[in-house]
């Protein structure tokens, strides 16, 4: 990729169209459209799976994917009325009602402690050493909206913070959430480093596009982030759409819940074949990650009461807005995830 073409992957933050309506709408299938970041992101890998496997069909419904730069994206295209459901960070949620736009967390994703990794330029990798050296740097990172944050700036955030620097302290660059972004990004010379989750860390790595500085799995890292063991990746929607048609929210339940299933009964590589990723390094990358985090994804899309602990914490330390006496199980409708199959 040359720089010209890397600029040209930066700059493209807004292409966004339906994937799977390629397929002539059934008569009889419940339409049901959900925005994702990505593609091929950890987090939203059961998702995408779920028309591929035909798990949508099976269940009456016909799943629709729109790919966004970014979570907040995808759940403020929801609320606009645009879409049923959108896969996002948890942590970005109070932000929404505190602007007066209710939101509801119906499943969970992913959790445990968050797989992700800074990685410098190359020319850069021999005077930034640590985290403390991102001080007066720029960072690609997907951006929210003018009045929210992504979730990936509020952890990178509260990672710096435990080395001393502030948010103020370093220069915020957009960046797509998939590899074309941010390959682009350091491709093309326009941040000294970005913050991306696994594998999307180890393919730039092995492209040679990027060094790592340090990653939140690994076990000898020194940062110490509150509320580690948060909600992270969630499919979340509106109570006003989920009211008007609870049936299609089961249905979006019950589909994650059947595609996480035959993700924990499958062998990796069968599981990334079945997306038909062309880079077949790529391919290799994503499955080497969900080999080696094995309770990457929920078993059954529940709501642990230890990580909404956890989350809380997180939430105070990062500086949400959150009211006096705030209960975050108002953000969460479980109805469906703790109703037996």
């Amino acid at each position: 990729m040359d720089r010209r073409t890397a600029l040209q992957s930066l700059l493209a933050l807004g292409a966004a169209s339906w994937v799977g309506t390629a397929r002539a709408e059934a008569p009889g299938l419940t339409l049901i459209r959900i925005n994702i970041p990505g593609p091929h992101l950890l987090p939203y890998v059961p998702i995408e799976l779920i028309p591929l496997l035909g798990i949508d069909q099976a269940l009456g419904a016909q799943l629709a994917i729109r790919y966004m730069p970014s979570g907040v994206q995808a759940l403020e295209n929801v609320v606009a009325g645009d879409a049923h459901f959108a896969g996002v960070g948890f942590s970005v949620m109070p932000n929404f009602v505190a602007r007066g736009k209710p939101v509801v967390a119906l499943a969970t994703l992913s959790s445990g402690t968050p797989p992700y990794a800074v990685l410098v330029r190359n020319e850069l990798a021999g005077t930034i050493h640590s985290m403390k050296d991102l001080k007066g740097r720029s960072i690609g990172i997907p951006l929210g909206s003018s009045t929210t944050k992504t979730y990936l700036q509020t952890l990178m955030e509260l990672w710096l913070a435990s080395y001393g620097v502030q948010s103020k302290q370093v220069r915020w660059v957009p960046t797509n959430m998939n590899l074309n972004g941010m390959y682009g990004a350091l491709a093309s010379g326009s941040v000294d480093a970005v913050f991306c989750e696994e594998p999307l860390s180890g393919t730039l790595v092995r492209k040679k596009i990027g060094t790592q500085l340090a990653s939140l799995s690994d076990p000898k890292n020194p940062a110490r982030i509150v509320g580690r063991q948060h909600l992270r990746a969630v499919i979340a929607s509106t109570p006003d759409i989920v009211s008007s048609s609870p049936q299609r929210a089961e249905q979006m339940v019950r589909m994650l819940q059947r595609s996480m299933q035959w993700i924990r009964t499958t062998p990796p590589d069968k599981v990334v074949e079945k997306l038909g990723i062309e880079d077949t390094e790529q391919a290799a990358d994503i499955a080497d990650a969900i080999r080696r985090i094995p309770n990457l994804y929920s078993p059954d899309g529940r709501f642990e009461e230890k990580e909404i602990r956890s989350t809380r914490q997180f939430l105070q330390a990062s500086g949400a807005e959150l009211p006096a006496g705030f209960d975050i199980h108002s953000l969460i409708d479980d109805r469906w995830v703790r109703k037996p199959r």
